[in-house]
């Protein structure tokens, strides 16, 4: 016979597992941030460069950095970041083997006055990290026909299928410290898709076919201001270890605004940041304590 007890001990264990090893994240679960930007799926949804691609002269590599800002709604520390990317017709390696991503979270630059930029944008970098394959988990979110985006050519270059999710979770020693009613800017850009630690004359090849190349999934939950993109030049033959987000506004071309090249409109980017799983089971471990005593 189940009591009140074995059924709090049962779904207390459960809990905990669940939360150690279920990284995927899906709409209703908790997040901290302003509110989720959830990926637009429908067919005028793009996916946004946000990896290995060519300076104008074709004979060397770039990446493209993607940044978009949120508002922390809970302080502490930032152990699970979550977004939702595609790859140019689809051409991407089997799971789990779906490139190094690094991550930055950064100051915000507001114009309040109008005598900064014209527009906000990531300031100082606080926070960076490499996810190689095996270290983040990855998950087929939709399927369906969207368009892709090279910002810098400022047009759709392809289409693309399939969704999917990335989830990042983080040791709390080694995560960044948000600050309640803070805003900070969130960071993604994809390399080495063919993971051999260097941006080698392989990848260059690649791309320059069209090949392995992530966007980041347009959100239609907009908030605050534009996303913006930038460019890191000439890591041809870099080693994968030494490639890091820009640390100050600028590194080849001052961060720029992403503009919809079919609406002229903002864009914004589709990710979710959400408290860290002992913070969900602690909460939940309240809530299951408060049944206890009824």
């Amino acid at each position: 016979m189940f009591t009140r007890t074995s059924i709090f001990v049962s779904v207390l264990a459960v809990l905990f597992t669940s939360a150690a090893v279920n990284a995927d994240w899906f709409v209703g679960d908790d997040y901290k941030m302003h509110y989720p930007q959830l990926p637009d799926l429908s067919p005028e949804g793009m996916d946004v460069l946000a990896s290995l691609t060519t300076d104008p002269t074709g004979t060397n590599a770039m990446v493209k950095v993607l940044a978009d800002d949120f508002r922390c709604t809970q302080s502490g520390p930032i152990t699970d970041i979550h977004i939702w990317g595609s790859w140019l017709l689809d051409q991407v390696s089997a799971v789990p083997n779906h490139g190094t991503f690094v991550l930055g979270i950064y100051s915000d630059i507001p114009d309040p006055d109008g005598t900064g930029p014209a527009y906000s944008m990531p300031g100082e970098l606080l926070w960076d990290m490499k996810f190689r394959p095996g270290e983040y988990a990855v998950r087929v979110e939709a399927d369906g026909p969207e368009q892709f985006f090279d910002p810098n050519l400022n047009e759709i270059i392809g289409t693309d299928n399939i969704a999917w999710q990335y989830n990042f979770l983080i040791d709390e020693t080694l995560a960044f410290r948000q600050e309640l009613g803070k805003v900070y800017w969130l960071s993604v850009m994809n390399v080495d898709p063919d993971n051999d630690g260097a941006i080698s004359l392989i990848d260059l090849s690649n791309v320059l076919a069209g090949q392995n190349r992530f966007g980041w999934k347009s959100s239609k939950d907009h908030w605050n201001d534009d996303a913006v993109f930038i460019d890191l030049e000439n890591v041809f033959n870099m080693p994968v270890d030494a490639i890091y987000p820009p640390n100050t506004p600028g590194a080849v071309l001052p961060w720029q605004e992403l503009i919809n090249p079919l609406t002229g409109e903002s864009m914004d980017l589709a990710f979710v940041i959400t408290p860290e799983p002992a913070t969900i089971a602690l909460l939940t471990l309240g809530a299951l304590a408060a049944l206890r005593r009824r």
